[in-house]
């Protein structure tokens, strides 16, 4: 039978960290000036043909948007996020 009065429970949300992906290629590193936000493009460890588009926190380096692309499109977004205000660093 349903309790209408029995509290819900809420389901613990699994936070990525950037660290997680410790082992995959770095391909670029992007930010923009004074953002909290960093983007990275990495390789996948099983098959170069994808690649992950991660934005996260630079200070926590919690994930906060996750993509994956194919590497052909790699130049289209580098470009993109480019006239965006995003920089390639070192």
């Amino acid at each position: 039978m349903y309790n209408k009065n029995r509290a819900k429970t809420v389901k613990e949300k699994s936070t990525e960290n950037i660290k997680d992906f410790i082992d995959n290629k770095i391909l670029y590193t992007l930010a923009k000036p004074r953002s909290p936000q960093t983007i990275v493009f990495l390789e996948d460890k099983e098959d170069p043909w994808f690649v992950y588009v991660k934005t996260y926190k630079t200070k926590s380096g919690i994930i906060t948007n996750s993509s994956m692309i194919i590497a052909a499109d790699v130049e289209a977004w580098l470009s993109h996020l480019k006239s965006n205000g995003y920089e390639l660093q070192k």
